[in-house]
């Protein structure tokens, strides 16, 4: 057993396994208990059975969550949630030439954010949705107390946002903001793990609409769309398009649902647009130019291919009710074999009619018959089978699939 980490990827191999490998899901699943039983520990990045402290958070937590939410549960569950718990409350310690646990957990458990003089203060929003992930576990167990206990730190990211900059802004343990800020400096001098305060800012996949509210939705939404249109541009004229000091938008794990974010600003189509741009400019059919940086075991792969079937889960699909959402296909039909595996159906059908090029815009959505006025629908209505029937063109429209306000996911 090995992997790279599973830093952040519910923005691509957990969505990608869920629901077209769902046994690979479960075995990963299976594997992190395993390890569990044997030492004590799940691991963010396993190899060769070993706890290797590459990159941040545990976010095997949110593949574990998601995979359950999903109705993979294929092991035992009562278990899963014990771990996963022990992980976000439990101090690190180093384990034979290995580390195990989150190494901020402490100070974040302290202070309700990690400062930056005491560790990397980005942690404090990846362990925030960790913890947002915990507590919708919780809830689909009916454990109550651990929900109002995870639910409230879900929601410690606003510690970390410093209003009148609009930012993710470095704090130290005495509450004091950085003074030298450039939203644009990176890398772990900065306490920003591969990417900056620009693109750290977004990391709220819990809950989009209350960070947009609190910094100012239209300056949050001017400034999303600016760092798209300076992304473009750079893509072919900038230094290396990854994630150090510019706003780059697609470039490394912490990014890859900048995208989406425009679905929850009621604005779905420039969710349709952006997404369909990373599509076409970032990725290619040639042999030297398939994706963009690293490969990372598969992770730019699997975004590109739920990117161009039109689907997407900002949260990795660990709400209690986990929901899909709509981009902007690039095939005409696309057929997901669901196997009838743990409980699905057959087969679930998408059909963009007209997509092309120019026709990247949803104008008309119906779900098995019935017209659909939201930029998303269950997830459950996909897996028991089924059609989704999109009418694609040239025209930026909204259709009544603008209105989220009952589907924020904070509380649920």
């Amino acid at each position: 057993m090995g992997c790279d980490a599973f830093w952040n990827t519910f923005w691509n191999l957990n969505q990608f396994w869920n629901l077209v490998t769902p046994e690979w899901s479960n075995k990963w699943v299976r594997s992190q208990l395993a390890m569990y039983d044997a030492d004590g520990w799940l691991a963010k990045g396993p190899a060769g059975m070993e706890y290797i402290p590459v990159m941040v958070a545990e976010h095997e937590i949110p593949l574990i969550v998601g995979a359950y939410q999903m109705g993979i549960r294929d092991y035992d569950v009562t278990k899963a949630f014990e771990a996963i718990k022990k992980m976000q409350t439990t101090s690190p310690l180093k384990f034979e030439g290995g580390f195990a646990g989150n190494r901020d957990l402490d100070v974040y458990l302290k202070y309700k954010y990690v400062p930056y003089d005491l560790g990397r203060f980005s942690n404090s929003l990846e362990y925030s949705f960790d913890d947002w992930t915990v507590g919708q576990f919780a809830k689909s167990l009916g454990k109550e107390k651990e929900y109002s206990y995870f639910n409230d730190r879900g929601s410690w990211w606003k510690n970390a946002i410093d209003v009148k900059s609009g930012y993710a802004r470095m704090k130290d343990a005495k509450g004091q903001w950085y003074q030298d800020f450039d939203p644009f400096k990176s890398g772990a001098n900065h306490h920003y793990v591969e990417g900056n305060a620009w693109q750290l800012t977004f990391f709220v996949p819990q809950d989009i609409p209350a960070l947009a509210k609190m910094i100012g939705e239209d300056v949050f939404l001017k400034r999303l769309e600016w760092g798209f249109g300076e992304s473009e541009k750079w893509r072919y004229n900038g230094p290396n398009d990854q994630y150090w000091d510019y706003p780059v938008v697609q470039g490394n794990q912490q990014s890859m649902h900048f995208a989406y974010i425009f679905n929850w600003l009621n604005k779905p189509w420039l969710t349709q647009k952006w997404s369909r741009s990373i599509g076409e400019r970032y990725y290619g059919q040639g042999i030297s130019n398939a994706y963009l940086g690293d490969e990372d075991q598969g992770q730019m792969s699997a975004w590109y291919i739920m990117n161009a079937i039109g689907l997407f889960q900002l949260d990795g699909g660990t709400r209690t009710k986990p929901i899909y959402e709509i981009g902007s296909p690039s095939f005409e039909e696309i057929k997901i074999k669901l196997g009838r595996q743990y409980g699905r159906g057959d087969q679930f059908t998408i059909k963009a009619k007209n997509a092309s090029k120019k026709n990247m815009y949803v104008q008309r959505a119906t779900l098995n018959g019935k017209p659909l006025q939201t930029f998303y629908f269950d997830a459950a209505e996909l897996l028991k089978g089924g059609e989704l029937v999109l009418e694609m063109g040239i025209n930026r429209i909204c259709n009544g699939a603008c209105h989220i306000n009952h589907v924020s996911l904070r509380g649920l």
